[in-house]
């Protein structure tokens, strides 16, 4: 069994990190926008739990 490499800080934490500027992205135009914006707030809120649900499906 062949041991594994240990991984960076950053390779852990990249998509996670991503999500999250993401929801904050989609926090800041629901607030100070309307129209398309709110559209587009309402998509990237909802993206962690679009993620969650698939994966979650996947292991089902």
């Amino acid at each position: 069994m062949k041991r594994q490499q240990p991984r960076s800080a950053l390779s852990v934490l990249a998509k996670p990190l991503a999500l999250a500027v993401l929801s904050i992205a989609g926090l800041l135009l629901g607030l100070t926008g309307d129209g398309w914006r709110d559209v587009f707030a309402v998509l990237l809120l909802a993206l962690p739990l679009i993620l969650f649900l698939t994966h979650w499906a996947r292991r089902s």
